[in-house]
């Protein structure tokens, strides 16, 4: 039968102050890198959902800055320049504050002369794309927040990486030192 006991001293981290003689350095560096990885990523939870929360207030004031700033007219065909596949570039005409404004515009489906076509202008009247909805600030600031834990993830995981096998190294040449004693000693580690 297992028994489970609640042992800080049997935690990984308790090799760092433990006073087990078995213990070397090597196993103690390790340790005290693996805790500094924990609360370093501890501590990047809360930076990054600050980073979250930046991103969406600036996102979210621009979004609703384009929503005040944009508006839609109607506007009327001239002519048709050219008809791709996807897209038809005409020539339209559309009032603005200061009269009419002539010019071209693309559009996403087709239309021919004399039609009369909903456009979206700034307060220049000039045209421009449909203002970003506002829930694509949430977006931003969710892949935001995403990116920076995973960025101090991959760091973490590298550090603590390139650590253990440095540490492996001298474990190993350790290892290899002592075997090499205990053999030229005929098998004993003490002299007589």
């Amino acid at each position: 039968m297992d028994t489970f006991t609640l042992d800080p001293r049997c935690w990984r981290i308790g090799r760092i102050f433990g006073r087990n003689p078995l213990l070397r350095r090597t196993d103690r560096i390790e340790a005290l890198v693996m805790l500094v990885a924990l609360v370093l990523s501890l501590i990047a939870i809360p930076v990054a959902a600050a980073v979250g929360i930046a991103v969406y207030e600036v996102r979210d004031s621009r979004f609703t800055q384009e929503g005040r700033d944009r508006h839609t007219v109607v506007a009327t065909v001239l002519e048709t320049e050219t008809e791709g596949a996807r897209s038809t570039v005409v020539h339209a005409r559309w009032p603005a504050a200061a009269g009419e404004r002539t010019g071209p515009l693309q559009l996403t489906t087709q239309a021919k002369v004399g039609d009369r076509i909903e456009v979206w202008v700034d307060k220049d009247s000039n045209p421009v794309a449909p203002p970003t909805p506002t829930w694509h600030a949430a977006g931003d600031a969710y892949g935001a927040t995403l990116a920076a834990l995973l960025f101090v993830a991959l760091t973490m995981t590298s550090f603590v990486t390139g650590v253990r096998s440095r540490l492996d190294r001298e474990r190993h040449a350790q290892w290899e030192r002592e075997l090499r004693c205990l053999e030229e000693d005929g098998g004993r580690t003490n002299q007589r």
